[in-house]
């Protein structure tokens, strides 16, 4: 779970080198706090930012544990017609590569990511985050549910050197 891209990239001016370093970062977490502790189903909520970036880094460190699997969680069909045309080509490559695809429900509704956060939460044992301490938004949501739920985290945003 994460921010948006123009919240991840919200203080910096160099965009690609940012989007670069939080990829290793979450590809790090993926491999030492998920995969090496015996996870093998990584779930993505595929709102662009965050979530595209961690199910891309899923699908390069299958390629080293093959047995790893992507799970896309989508809130509603055509959640990606808003996206930028980079954003939906991202998002339908990452699909095409999915182990599965599980669609919350057929149109967009006012609580539909709500929803997605929730299911996802209910499916997790284990949440790598990129969260800048907003106190408002899905992301906290999504974490501040997780710690209540007591699951573990790794917060990707303050690995950066």
């Amino acid at each position: 779970s994460g921010h948006r891209t123009n919240r991840i990239a919200k203080f910096t001016a160099d965009r690609e080198k940012l989007f670069r370093e939080v990829a290793f970062d979450t590809f790090a977490a993926i491999e030492s706090y998920c995969i090496k502790k015996g996870y093998d189903t990584f779930l993505s909520g595929m709102c662009e930012g965050f979530d595209l970036i961690a199910a891309e880094e899923v699908l390069n460190a299958k390629k080293t544990f093959p047995y790893i699997q992507l799970k896309c969680v989508l809130p509603f069909k055509g959640q990606a017609d808003r996206y930028t045309q980079a954003d939906k080509q991202r998002y339908n490559a990452i699909l095409a590569q999915a182990d599965e695809v599980i669609i919350l429900q057929d149109e967009y509704s006012d609580r539909c990511f709500l929803r997605r956060n929730n299911y996802l939460l209910d499916n997790s044992a284990y949440l790598v985050v990129f969260y800048d301490s907003t106190p408002t938004g899905g992301t906290a949501y999504t974490l501040r549910h997780a710690i209540e739920r007591k699951i573990q985290f790794q917060n990707v945003c303050y690995n950066r050197k």
